[in-house]
């Protein structure tokens, strides 16, 4: 077996080839290689995979990189999706995998898994039965809802399960920036990988990890994996050397400038390297392999200048320069569907363009096909990270913001158009961050309280707290409160106020059911309830409308929670009882028990009788839609009672709704 070859890290490169042979044996490990920038983490990766390339025995073998995503300005986008770099693994896994199944899987489950693996059950029981379609593993039952709130657990059995039918080893770089969930993964690993036929090869760079990632950063810290921690730290002078004959085998460098070399670097591998690049660009290493002696005093080079790309970036023609610079607006990982939206040109004519520039400039590289933002569409990557920031920064303010702006459009309309919730979820990360970049703050809270919420949804609540507090406790008005650019009024109460009472929070969050926003009004109604000082009425309308829009969201067994914990709350009223029952026969009717829902409301009906007004439009307006459900013919009764009730209420929207005919 060929041991990887990484200049100046003998031991690096020995530790590596042990724990690849331990795996082709069977037995897993949890590597976790940490270094400072330019201390070599990328190049060790890419080493491992050329090598793997390389070995007759390794060449076949699936060998999945991911990276963790970088922040999108503001927001650390990997950090607020829980489970991501293992989503993009499985997502890899099977488009390389050979079976065509697999592949149509992965096809269909769109987004790639990226944010919180909310169907890695799903991946789990697809390796027992691979020839069921995907549809067969989305239903929404009481089971999968435990299992989505086991996310952690599940993304283990599922790396698992797939690992046991096809062992792999899974690289991911700049684990840094990567969710709590993620490190929990690994935490758990250390003590069961070993009897797993799976290697996870991890790099981090510490500081980053102590500023925005404290689970990792205590990770690594832990005694309890101290055996699994391999630090890159700068090399020596020898190491050094060995770096210069890798990099440029036909250099021939005097002793003084050896000596010159290894104190700019300060031991840093990719300082070295990024000196050895410049020297070869302004073509100051002669042929015969001698450099020009003064080359590096007149260079006037900085520590960490990274020489050889700034020279190349400053070349580029301004229209190449301004289309890298509408790549890097989307991120260090890119698509050719946002920049054929953003330059509102076809598909194809993009990727002639971009083929072109990754041809010419070397800056970035096509990493195939891949399903994002719910879109099959080829995707990019910037291949140096100076790169990517210098075309960053490239637009002025101005420009920077519209360019921001046009991308949360864009995805707005593909989040606003996907019926599917995964996709969504996914897409509100993205559109937060865009829209913070072009100081769109009130997009940015609502689609970060709906990937807050969604973080609850499958028990993710470290990512749904750091959402809170990282981000949406920046805004100056309470997160809870704004759902879109103004805030729905009902009856002229509460229009233009910036703070809401609880009825006016009662009645956003009914709204927002109605306008099929059930994450928005989930997150309006728990922030509401943290109140203290509320009344029996108004805690049992909160916990029925957080019910309701756990019913939209399919998380029934959650409604019901609610509903038992409003059927517990002292006093309660007639109406706040036929309100319960009434969420109940909801949740009973949409789960598919139109018997039980019908039991249900008899008992509604019965208490609704005694009321008047709200209680009874809503309980009769319920056992018309289940009759019209079920295709029984609407009971004339109730339809002339729920007539004059809307009648006296000169509600005529909502009679024409009720009313209709049931086609």
């Amino acid at each position: 077996m060929i041991t990887p070859v990484i200049p100046g890290r003998t031991q690096t490169a020995r530790l590596l080839q042990d724990a690849i042979s331990g795996w082709s044996a069977g037995r897993g490990r949890v590597v976790l290689v940490t270094g400072e920038p330019g201390m070599g983490k990328s190049h060790l990766l890419d080493a491992i995979q050329s090598t793997a390339k390389a070995d007759a025995a390794l060449s076949n073998a699936p060998f999945i990189r991911v990276d963790c995503s970088p922040p999108i300005g503001k927001v650390n986008v990997a950090q607020i999706q829980p489970l991501q770099p293992f989503g993009k693994a499985i997502e890899k896994l099977y488009l390389e995998g050979e079976q065509a199944a697999k592949k149509r899987l992965a096809m269909n489950i769109g987004m790639s898994l990226l944010a919180s693996l909310p169907i890695a059950g799903d991946i789990f029981y697809a390796v027992k039965a691979i020839s069921q379609d995907v549809s067969e593993y989305k239903r929404e039952t009481a089971a999968m809802q435990h299992k989505k709130r086991a996310a952690v657990t599940e993304c283990i059995e599922t790396l698992e399960a797939i690992s046991r039918q096809t062992p792999f080893v899974l690289l991911i770089d700049d684990a840094q920036w990567s969710d709590p969930q993620s490190v929990e993964v690994f935490r758990q690993l250390l003590s069961r990988i070993a009897d797993m036929p799976l290697l996870l090869i991890a790099t981090v760079t510490p500081s980053v990890a102590q500023r925005t990632n404290l689970p990792l950063a205590a990770l690594l810290r832990d005694p309890v994996a101290k055996d699994h921690v391999h630090a890159l730290t700068a090399i020596d002078r020898a190491q050094a050397d060995e770096v210069v004959g890798a990099v440029e085998p036909t250099a021939k460098p005097t002793e003084q400038q050896s000596a010159t070399l290894f104190q700019r670097s300060a031991g840093t591998p990719g300082i070295l390297v990024e000196y050895l690049k410049y020297l070869r660009h302004t073509e100051q290493i002669r042929t015969d392999g001698t450099i020009v002696a003064e080359a590096l005093e007149q260079s006037g080079l900085k520590l960490g200048d990274h020489p050889a790309t700034d020279v190349l970036l400053h070349e580029i023609a301004d229209d190449d320069a301004m289309v890298l610079a509408l790549c890097a607006t989307e991120g260090q990982e890119f698509t050719a569907f946002m920049l054929a939206a953003l330059m509102n040109t076809d598909l194809l004519s993009t990727i002639r363009t971009l083929r072109r520039l990754q041809h010419e400039t070397g800056l970035i590289r096509s990493i195939g096909m891949r399903t994002r933002y719910g879109v099959k569409t080829t995707t990019y990557e910037f291949t140096q990270t100076v790169a990517y920031t210098y075309f960053l920064h490239y637009p002025e303010y101005e420009e920077r913001k519209h360019l921001h702006q046009r991308i949360a459009e864009i995805l707005t309309r593909e989040h606003d158009a996907s019926t599917l919730d995964e996709i969504r979820h996914q897409l509100a990360v993205y559109i937060a961050a865009h829209s913070l970049e072009s100081e769109d703050n009130t997009t940015a809270e609502r689609m970060l309280n709906e990937s807050a919420s969604a973080a609850r949804a499958i028990g993710a609540a470290e990512t749904a707290d750091l959402i809170q507090s990282d981000y949406l406790n920046a805004f100056a008005a309470p997160s809870a409160i704004m759902l879109g650019s103004e805030t729905p009024s009902s009856e002229g109460q509460g229009a233009g106020q910036g703070t809401a009472s609880v009825a006016d929070t009662i009645r956003l969050a009914a709204d927002a059911i109605v306008r099929g926003q059930a994450s928005a009004a989930y997150d309006l109604t728990i922030s509401a309830l943290s109140a203290s000082a509320l009344t029996t009425h108004e805690r049992c309308l909160l916990l029925c409308l957080t019910a309701r829009a756990d019913v939209e969201r399919g998380a029934f067994v959650d409604a019901l929670a609610r509903l038992d914990q409003a059927d517990a709350l002292p006093d309660l009223g007639t109406k706040d009882r036929c309100t319960i029952l009434n969420v109940r026969a909801a949740a009973a009717l949409r789960s598919g028990d139109s018997a039980h829902a019908r039991s249900i409301l008899h008992e509604a009906a019965q208490l609704a009788s005694r009321l008047s007004g709200t209680a009874r439009i809503l309980t009769l307006g319920n056992i018309l839609l289940l009759q019209r459900s079920a295709g029984e013919s609407v009971s004339e009764h109730y339809q002339r009672i729920l007539q004059r009730t809307l009648d006296d209420r000169s509600w005529a929207g909502l009679k024409e709704d009720l009313l209709k005919s049931s086609e």
